[in-house]
């Protein structure tokens, strides 16, 4: 049996009568529920924070370090829940080996953060972030593969760069731009990648300020009361 959900304060108290010599599960009202012998419990927990020593004495443990297993573990998953073919898998690990371990290396050697963050941290909210804007991406009926392949591809890109280049300061960005540009040519030619964003009706990059310009409209209020949008504030509307 293999229990992988957090720990908690009630029910592993009932189990460590279970963890001992006898392997009795003793119940509530008294009944006494017996494991055979070839019946064997594996915990994948995230921390011990809750567990009493009594817990801890009765089990073996093995520790796992978040930073020595990596982020291909957790992508590895990610990519195995996505709908479609396996090639279609396959080409989305690809976009993982061609991006990321170049950024990740970029970022550690050349950039600085205001706030250090893990690798696997930024790799996981790169998931979420692709989740959250490309849940319903999906191939139209008259769009050639190759092109679907290739919109896809800047989606994922987008991602990584609010997501894995997000936490640099203002001043590294122009590293994480220089490393994107190198792996792949598909951005535009002024500024930085982080002054462009995903355009669904052209399916390639556009400026932040096609948005700002769409956003802001002149209204009839006391001076004090007025929001006058910026660029950053467009951006950070967008992705949170």
């Amino acid at each position: 049996m293999i229990l992988d959900g957090p720990v908690d304060t009630l029910w592993i108290e009932s189990m460590n009568s279970v963890l001992d010599d006898s392997k009795l599960l003793t119940l509530n009202n008294g009944d006494r529920i017996g494991l055979t012998s070839n019946v064997r419990l594996l915990f994948e927990v995230e921390n011990l924070s809750v567990a009493s020593p009594a817990t801890v004495s009765r089990a073996g443990m093995i520790y796992l370090d978040i930073e020595e297993l990596g982020w291909r573990p957790y992508v590895n998953q990610w990519i195995l829940s996505k709908p479609g073919s396996d090639d279609h898998r396959e080409f989305i690990n690809e976009l993982f080996e061609k991006y990321v371990p170049k950024v990740l290396k970029v970022k550690k050697t050349q950039c600085k953060e205001l706030v250090p963050t893990s690798e696997t941290a930024c790799v996981i909210n790169l998931c979420k972030l692709f989740d959250a804007l490309c849940k319903n991406l999906k191939k139209a009926d008259d769009e050639e593969q190759e092109a679907y392949l290739l919109y896809f591809e800047k989606w994922l890109v987008f991602c990584l760069i609010w997501s894995i280049g997000a936490t640099v300061e203002e001043e590294s960005r122009r590293e994480i731009d220089y490393i994107l540009r190198d792996i792949e040519s598909m951005f535009p030619h002024q500024n930085t990648v982080f002054e462009h964003y995903i355009n669904t009706e052209k399916k390639d990059w556009s400026p932040w300020e096609e948005k700002l310009q769409a956003n802001w409209k002149p209204v009839e209020k006391e001076f004090h009361k007025i929001n006058v949008p910026t660029i950053d504030t467009v951006r950070n509307r967008f992705i949170v």
